[in-house]
């Protein structure tokens, strides 16, 4: 392995939407299938039902209750558990996660799922992807009460599940929430340029960062 400095890390921390799948998946949902439910059941255009809710969902960005399916559910007053189990089989893995996590898993490091989807999100989009046996947990930022962006939440993932920030890798497609990671002490932090295979790369001011993980093994 390359890129890092493989001998000191002994934890690996991904997360999951545009880090292990692509976030196609989600930004269809939101910006789409969302939108078209609430046109259809407020009587509006697909064009004003989008305009209102970016609206919303920019007032609360990467708050808890952003991330919360049931909370918009309550909010919008759709029923977005049945809409997202429907959809639930677009879940796509990247390409290159597969060959990553098993060389990871060689090297006999911990792997450790943390996303900030809600449990009910994690869990469905588990189902129709083979992520889960190769990680040792599977966890979601709402059973700690705070979403990755904030202290509060490595503070309360590491009382719980102990890991040595110093000897820890953390992978996710956003450079604040990397930002948060490293003000942690999370030595090792990389930024994914291409969270969405259909939207053009993102660019890393304050992180490596990379397009295909590939990249990071020999």
């Amino acid at each position: 392995m390359t890129k890092l400095n493989w001998r000191q890390i002994d934890t690996v921390i991904l997360d999951l939407d545009g880090t292990l799948i692509d976030l196609h998946f989600d930004h269809h949902f939101w910006r789409n299938s969302v939108p078209q439910a609430y046109a259809e059941k407020f009587g509006l255009s697909l064009a004003q039902s989008r305009e209102l809710l970016k609206a919303r969902y920019d007032e609360i960005e990467h708050s808890m209750n952003w991330y919360s399916i049931d909370f918009w559910a309550e909010n919008l007053e759709l029923p977005l558990r049945e809409l997202l189990t429907e959809q639930g089989a677009m879940t796509k893995v990247r390409s290159d996660v597969y060959p990553f996590l098993t060389a990871l898993k060689a090297q006999n490091k911990r792997l450790i799922l943390l996303t900030d989807s809600h449990p009910f999100s994690l869990q469905l989009k588990l189902k129709h992807c083979d992520l889960a046996p190769h990680f040792e947990l599977c966890l979601s930022s709402h059973q700690f009460c705070a979403p990755k962006v904030e202290q509060t939440l490595w503070k309360n993932l590491q009382a719980r599940y102990y890991f040595e920030p110093a000897k820890t890798l953390f992978i996710d497609d956003t450079e604040s929430v990397l930002d948060s990671a490293a003000q942690f002490g999370i030595a090792y932090t990389v930024g994914v340029e291409n969270p969405d295979s259909t939207q053009p790369a993102k660019t890393f001011e304050r992180h490596f960062s990379v397009n295909n993980y590939r990249t990071l093994l020999d």
